[in-house]
């Protein structure tokens, strides 16, 4: 028995239409007129004898049968995309991705290898900033981001934020079970901008009297461990933030309290998720990510 199925253009027509909430947008990512958008969604409607969009002030909007229908549609089309992704070259071009500078040097960058090893087509294009960033709005591929809170939906967790406590072994007030709560306290003590941690994390390592601490300006996440590394005091620091040292023996881990506070996002432009280098980029990351969650 043959499929009853559209034409394709209208269905791809359709499915970024709803998708992007808007005829303009749909046009831009296909590259078409805005009005071969509406006529190949006209066409759609009238083949199915039904009302996918209903008009508004905003612009249009899916109706509840035209949402039913994009919920099935996008994953089929997805997995046509990816079908034919299997058989074709490599992705290649340009991903463009906005990040802040400790993830992306002690995170990200010593990882890029094995980007380039599994895509060397694939030329990732890094923007450091401290702000988060509308990627939408800023023409970004990808954000990647540490988020104290719940990000907006349509976020990946890559893996969530760990809190530890460390120093240098040349001052470490012993670790694990030997660790001498009171003599830390005393200090001295790096306060990290993010992690504020300190009291918190004293009264979860058992110290019953956390005494009033004597904790510096806050620093930022790089300065914070390279002043750890150099014997400055410890540091509440991530420990995705703190391998590279931890591996190397530069710094200790005092004892095995970790105290969750936030993660690590990644955002997908909604324009730019279709295409096959910036599909291949963020499924890189959830394969680079996936020990981490595991741990």
């Amino acid at each position: 028995m043959p499929r009853n199925l559209p034409p394709l253009n209208p269905l791809r027509a359709f499915e970024a239409a709803g998708r992007l909430g808007s005829f303009t947008r749909a046009a831009d990512e296909l590259n078409v007129s805005h009005s071969a958008i509406s006529r190949h969604i006209r066409g759609l409607e009238k083949r199915l004898n039904v009302h996918l969009f209903r008009t508004q002030k905003s612009g249009v909007a899916l109706t509840e049968q035209g949402q039913d229908y994009l919920a099935q549609i996008t994953p089929a089309l997805d997995r046509i995309a990816e079908a034919t992704d299997a058989l074709t070259a490599e992705p290649k071009g340009v991903v463009t991705m906005t990040t802040e500078s400790a993830v992306a040097q002690k995170w990200l960058v010593p990882r890029l290898p094995s980007l380039k090893a599994a895509h060397p087509d694939i030329e990732l294009d890094l923007s450091i900033t401290t702000d988060v960033m509308d990627i939408e709005a800023h023409d970004f591929d990808l954000g990647l981001r540490y988020l104290r809170v719940d990000p907006p939906e349509g976020y990946d967790l890559l893996f969530p934020s760990l809190v530890s406590a460390f120093a240098a072994p040349s001052i470490a007030p012993g670790t694990g079970s030997d660790l001498n709560l009171t003599a830390l306290a005393s200090g001295p003590l790096i306060e990290e901008a993010t992690f504020r941690l300190w009291p918190e994390w004293f009264r979860e390592s058992g110290l019953k009297e956390v005494p009033v601490l004597n904790l510096p300006k806050p620093l930022g996440a790089l300065l914070s461990i390279q002043s750890a590394v150099a014997g400055l005091g410890a540091v509440l620091m991530d420990q995705h933030l703190c391998q590279t040292e931890e591996k190397a023996g530069t710094l200790v881990r005092l004892n095995d309290i970790e105290l969750h506070f936030g993660g690590y996002y990644l955002a997908t432009n909604q324009r730019a998720g279709r295409r096959r280098a910036v599909r291949a980029v963020r499924k890189w990351l959830l394969q680079e990510a996936l020990p981490e969650m595991q741990r």
